[in-house]
C-alpha cells in the first residue's frame, strides 16, 4: 500500500508542478500580446553583487535605450542579469514595453520561458514517474 500512496503523492506534485508551469507561461504570453515590440541597444551594464553559495559573485544587468512608437526614448534595466553578461554595450536586443506605461519593458530572450521550461519538465517527470509508481503497484495488487 506504501508504493501505491507514494505513487498517488509523486504523481500529485507532478500535476501540480505542471500547472504552475501552464500558468507562468499562460502569464507570459498573455504579457508579450500586450507589449509592442521594438529593437534596443545596450547603452551600460548594472553590476551588481550577488551572494550566493560559493560566495559573492558580480552579476551584470544590462542598461536598454530604446525609442517608443511615439519617438519617447526610454532607458531601463532588464531584469534578468548574469555572470559573464549575456550582452555587451553596444548589443542590439529585442525589446517589449507596455504602451501605457514605456518604463516597463523587458529584453525578450529564452530566459523569459525558463520558469515555464523548468516547471514543466519537472511536472511532466514527476508524473511519468508517479504514474508508472502508481500503474505497476495497481497491477501488482490485482495480481494478487
Amino acid at each position: 500500500m506504501k508504493p501505491f500512496l507514494a505513487g498517488l503523492f509523486v504523481l500529485a506534485i507532478g500535476i501540480f508542478l505542471s500547472a504552475l508551469g501552464w500558468q507562468a507561461y499562460a502569464n507570459i504570453t498573455q504579457t508579450l500580446k500586450t507589449m509592442i515590440p521594438t529593437s534596443g541597444k545596450v547603452v551600460d551594464m548594472n553590476p551588481r553583487i550577488i551572494n550566493t553559495n560559493s560566495g559573492d559573485k558580480t552579476f551584470y544587468y544590462p542598461i536598454v535605450e530604446f525609442q517608443t512608437a511615439a519617438g519617447e526614448t526610454i532607458r531601463f534595466e532588464n531584469e534578468q542579469g548574469g555572470n559573464p553578461p549575456a550582452y555587451q554595450i553596444g548589443d542590439q536586443v529585442d525589446v517589449r514595453y507596455n504602451p501605457q506605461r514605456p518604463q516597463v519593458a523587458m529584453v525578450t530572450s529564452w530566459e523569459i520561458w525558463l520558469p515555464t521550461a523548468l516547471f514543466g519538465f519537472a511536472g511532466g517527470l514527476l508524473i511519468l514517474i508517479g504514474g508508472l509508481i502508481f500503474v505497476t503497484t495497481v497491477a501488482s495488487l490485482l495480481k494478487q
